[in-house]
């Protein structure tokens, strides 16, 4: 096929409006690729640049725009990547929420209940005062895993006073707790009512003494009591 053909069946406009057949389309193609000369002797140049001129005076976009960015390959990846994290994340922060829950729950039963347990069983303990110049005898009031609530009469019937107070210490010399103004009962015994949970597992270290009317004490006896763990 020569120029006067191509001339002849208008090949360079009817390529250019895009009217060609596919096969004479493609066959132009590889023609021209061929003899690049040929594009020069058809005029093609100066008809792609007159009709880009005319596509530019009408505002025509005629130049191939980029992309977007979201029709990148690595974009649907990125997002199903994205989504899955967002799905993992979601489920992580709902059995967050529920251990949370059920956390507060469990502090709200247990204040509701009580800090401390309520005693399995009641036990009366009648325990002697040793004198300040004699060793103390230990005795066990309950224990922290089945608390007791005991009733100790402490004997001081050879003191001579009428006010006590009662200073309890664990033996290491931690500082429990102090009762003041206690009065013997007809018996001469001092009472308590302690729950053995309030303690921490150990031995502790009673000390009484004696009130005068000014208020000064003097050491009246002891004793030592223990809590068992269990």
């Amino acid at each position: 096929m020569d120029l006067k053909v191509i001339e002849q069946k208008q090949m360079v406009e009817r390529y250019l409006l895009g009217r060609l057949p596919p096969p004479e389309a493609r066959f132009f193609e590889q023609l021209v690729k061929r003899s690049p000369e040929l594009a020069e002797r058809m005029g093609l140049p100066e008809a792609l640049k007159r009709t880009m001129r005319l596509l530019d005076e009408t505002g025509t976009e005629w130049r191939e725009r980029p992309p977007h960015f979201w029709h990148h390959p690595l974009v649907p990846v990125g997002l199903g990547a994205v989504a899955l994290l967002a799905s993992v994340l979601a489920l992580v922060a709902w059995d967050g929420r529920q251990h949370a829950q059920a956390g507060f729950q469990s502090v709200r039963q247990e204040a509701e209940r009580g800090l401390l347990p309520a005693p399995a069983r009641t036990q009366l303990l009648r325990l002697p005062v040793a004198r300040p110049d004699a060793a103390a005898q230990t005795y066990s009031i309950g224990t922290r895993a089945s608390p007791t609530l005991a009733d100790l009469h402490l004997g001081i019937g050879y003191a001579s006073g009428n006010l006590y107070a009662v200073t309890i210490r664990r033996d290491d010399g931690t500082y429990w707790g102090r009762l003041d103004n206690l009065l013997r009962d007809s018996s001469g015994d001092l009472r308590l009512t302690l729950n053995s949970a309030v303690f921490a597992s150990g031995t502790y270290v009673v000390q009484v003494d004696s009130i005068n009317l000014r208020g000064e004490s003097h050491a009246a006896g002891h004793l030592q009591l223990r809590v068992d763990a269990s």
